[in-house]
Order: structure tokens, then C-alpha cells, then sequence
């Protein structure tokens, strides 16, 4: 892995446990690297270890945080606590990474994966930037044609 460009760490639902680990070793391992961690949940009621990713980002400078809500509850409107509503997009990547020259790291269900590794190559990220990981049995993310 390259220290010197800014990692991406991308999750979706329970796929938050190795972004998690990855993410709290580079905070403690490589301090200045920029880091921007992305999770996607139905809402904030199934959002884990949001107050530790919200502790980081505030502790460290390098630490950018965006919460990507499919079904925002109310609390979660009134209280503004998430970026986007919806589903993961490639217009809402690039309009919040401020580069595509990165390592991109993602894992969650198997749909959400498809999605962002579909998005990641259609912006130009080249493959050996992109990695995943597959939480729970083996799947694939491309069709063989």
C-alpha cells in the first residue's frame, strides 16, 4: 500500500468491521496520510461505531467522515447527522473525495460492492488501487461476458 496517497475506505452495513480495523491502523501507523472513511446504512439506528469514526475525525485532521443514509429517520433529518440520502453514487463520490488518485478500499453485501466497484472504474481509478473484501461467502463483482 502506498502511504503517500490518500486512502479511501468504503463500507457498507456490517462490511464496517475491516474498514474499522484498517482505519484505526492507519490513524495509529501513518498519522499524516489523508483518510476518508465512508459508510452507508439504512440509518442511524444500524450505523455501528459511529461515535468512535465521529471521535477520530474530530481527533485527527487527516480523518474525514461521510454517512451515507438509505432511509434517514426522522431524528436522523432533524438532527443532520448524514451526508448523503439514498445510495452510494459516483456524482456524490466526486463531488466529495477531492481526488481520484488514492487506494480505494471497500467491503459490505454483495449489491453494494457491485456498485461501488462499477463506480470506481467508470471514474478512472486504476485496478491496482481498487481492493475489496468479501464479508461472508465468496461472490463476484463483474459479470464474465
Amino acid at each position: 500500500m502506498e502511504t503517500s496517497l490518500p486512502l479511501v475506505l468504503i463500507s457498507g452495513g456490517v462490511g464496517l468491521t475491516p474498514m474499522m480495523a484498517m482505519l484505526n491502523t492507519t490513524v495509529n501507523e501513518s498519522p499524516n496520510r489523508e483518510i476518508y472513511y465512508i459508510h452507508a446504512a439504512i440509518n442511524s439506528q444500524l450505523h455501528a461505531f459511529r461515535a468512535h469514526v465521529n471521535d477520530l475525525a474530530a481527533g485527527h485532521k487527516n480523518v474525514h467522515s461521510f454517512v451515507i443514509y438509505e432511509k434517514p429517520s426522522e431524528d436522523d433529518k432533524e438532527m443532520k447527522n448524514y451526508d448523503k440520502e439514498g445510495f452510494f453514487s459516483l456524482d456524490w463520490l466526486q463531488q466529495s473525495l477531492p481526488t481520484k488518485d488514492a487506494d480505494f478500499y471497500f467491503c459490505g453485501p454483495e449489491p453494494f460492492m457491485k456498485v461501488v466497484n462499477k463506480a470506481l472504474k467508470q471514474w478512472g481509478v486504476p485496478e491496482e488501487r481498487i481492493h475489496y473484501e468479501f464479508f461472508g461467502s465468496f461472490g463476484k463483482l463483474e459479470e464474465i461476458e
